[in-house]
């Protein structure tokens, strides 16, 4: 068997990487880093696969460690990038922004610091500030596109949204195609501002130009296959007679549904309730569920009586000490898991958590679609960066999620799910609060309506949303679009009830 060289090996796994295979990447980034524990480089790669994976501690922990030791400033750049991203999923932002700011005092020109620190800045809602980086770096003269990217993201919401199109316009024209990163965050950006501009089509172009640019690798055969297994494993049949773990606390709620169906939204909403904590997206019920399945590669094909009890049991306890650790409040009643992608994982949840309750977030197929195609999501989406497989995999989700529903709501299982529908949630605010409070045991509290106030940090690409109160220009959103919807709609069938009109 050929030996392979630390430098193919890494490119291996960087081409992983980059095409949203980040388990295939984490087995050869791991062994890289064991062997290279010093490499900056592979420093830098493994912390991103580490977070990515939603293992943001270790990864932090890797990052901070190596970057006490690195002098060269481009491995500082790219390691100290990385820990940023880890402090900020950990809800550290403040320090994050403090490191950024220290390195730029050693390293002022490196324009990578300054979208790197207008980034982290963005996050915390400090527009006026990203836009002073911005405007600062552009009389030095090292303005780029992903610095053009920042002030284009700063001003969307301003009087100052023509100048941020003509800013990077006038980049695109001057460099032309160059590094694809920084391109795509361009093109998106771009296609943000054409939206809230009103020019509908060049804001489509923008935005397929932005997608054309991410190599990620949709499989629709391996989708179809990992939900078929899922559907015959995981029956209400199958859960008769099967020794399930004791209740206990925090009382777990998670909220699941497709990426931009108001997940966020519905988090927030229950955050600010006082007894109620939003862990934000957590990994953390993939991570321990492929611990203890037989086989982690495809834990859909396991079903619940093939588990070791204990081992659900004691799955259970760490998920709930681990959560609890998080919300830093004893009082706390309600913990709040919000990875939409957990859907995949409602049986495994409803073995392990028989208290459970599952909120379902549901949109307008067409619109969800289409905020997921004009949104940056890691290429482990990747699905999204192309309308007809986006249309494709929504018919998947809502395949598992319909399978599920029956399943859960069986008196053999008895997790209750609660669908909330976004278009709901925006016509009538009020209603559908206290309807969710209800659901997951909690009294109305006035604070929940006002969610945008509350002043926490949602480290999603949902973050500006949420700061807004509830609006109603996202719904039917798909009209504004309608000339470019033939792929999606072929894509998701009889998931819509009449074709867009034209």
């Amino acid at each position: 068997m050929p030996v392979v060289s630390t430098k193919d090996a890494y490119e291996q796994a960087r081409t992983l990487y980059e095409q949203g295979a980040y388990r295939a990447a984490y087995r050869t980034t791991n062994q890289l880093y064991n062997k290279n524990p010093h490499f900056p480089p592979i420093v830098a790669l493994h912390v991103s696969v580490l977070l990515r994976l939603q293992k943001p501690e270790e990864g932090t922990r890797i990052a901070r460690r190596s970057l006490r030791h690195i002098t060269h400033k481009p491995h500082r750049v790219a390691v100290l990038n990385t820990l940023c991203e880890g402090l900020t999923q950990t809800g550290h932002l403040d320090d994050a922004i403090e490191l950024m700011r220290d390195e730029i005092v050693r390293q002022p020109d490196e324009p990578t610091l300054v979208s790197g620190l207008g980034h982290v800045l963005l996050l915390g809602d400090q527009k006026d500030e990203a836009i002073a980086l911005v405007e600062d770096a552009k009389k030095r003269g090292i303005m780029t596109l992903s610095i053009a990217s920042i002030f284009g993201r700063a001003v969307l919401r301003s009087d100052r949204l023509d100048e941020g199109i003509e800013l990077i316009e006038g980049l695109l024209e001057e460099e032309g195609a160059g590094d694809k990163a920084a391109d795509g965050k361009a093109f998106n950006a771009l296609g943000h501002m054409y939206d809230r501009a009103k020019r509908y089509d060049e804001a489509m172009a923008a935005f397929t130009k932005a997608n054309d640019l991410v190599p990620a690798v949709y499989v629709e055969e391996k989708i179809a296959a990992q939900v078929q297994h899922l559907k015959n494993s995981w029956t209400a049949e199958r859960f008769e007679g099967v020794e399930r773990p004791a209740v206990g606390v925090p009382r777990p709620v998670f909220i699941v549904g497709m990426p931009r169906s108001g997940t966020t939204l519905t988090e927030q909403i229950l955050d600010a309730h006082p007894l109620a904590y939003g862990a934000g997206e957590l990994g953390l019920i993939s991570e321990l569920f492929r611990q203890v399945a037989p086989n982690p590669d495809n834990p859909y094909q396991t079903g619940p009586e093939e588990y070791d009890s204990k081992m659900i049991a004691d799955l259970a306890k760490i998920y709930r000490r681990e959560t609890m650790a998080m919300a830093e409040n004893p009082s706390v009643e309600v913990i709040v898991d919000k990875a939409p992608m957990n859907f995949w994982y409602l049986g495994m949840i409803a073995l392990a958590f028989p208290d459970a309750k599952i909120i379902h977030c549901i949109r307008e197929p067409r619109d969800n679609c289409l905020s997921c195609f004009f949104q940056a999501l890691n290429p482990g989406h990747s699905y999204s960066f192309d309308l007809g497989n986006c249309g494709r995999f929504y018919r998947h989700y809502r395949e598992i999620t319909d399978h599920y529903s029956q399943v859960l709501r069986d008196d053999r299982v008895g997790v209750p799910i609660f669908d909330n529908h976004y278009e709901h949630t925006v016509a009538d605010q009020e209603g559908k609060t206290r309807a969710l409070l209800d659901f997951v045991g909690l009294e109305f509290d006035e604070a929940c309506l006002n969610f945008h106030n509350s002043g926490r940090v949602a480290l999603t690409l949902s973050n500006d949303q949420v700061r807004q109160p509830i609006y109603k220009s996202s719904t039917k959103r798909y009209e504004r679009y309608a000339g470019h919807l033939d792929a999606l709609i072929e894509g998701l069938g009889d998931m819509i009830d009449e074709p867009a009109t034209k």
